[in-house]
């Protein structure tokens, strides 16, 4: 069974990680926990110690970063 992540329920807008995705600019990077993220002007990217991975928009960047968070 999956977890269920909270802000799918009242809405992705209130959720911290997603009001994060949502202030990045072309060229701009943060840091969510232990990930990097950027947006280039193609796609989203996350990289840690482990992975370096594309998403061509920002949910699929937002749930992998769910993800991320939850599993650690």
């Amino acid at each position: 069974m999956d977890n269920l992540n909270i802000y799918e329920i009242i809405g992705l807008h209130d959720d911290p990680v997603y009001q994060k995705l949502e202030q990045l600019q072309p060229d701009d990077e943060i840091l969510i926990d232990a990930h990097t993220v950027r947006l280039t002007d193609k796609f989203y990217e996350v990289e840690n110690d482990d992975v370096h991975l594309g998403f061509k928009d920002k949910i699929g960047c937002y749930q992998f970063l769910s993800w991320l968070l939850v599993s650690s």
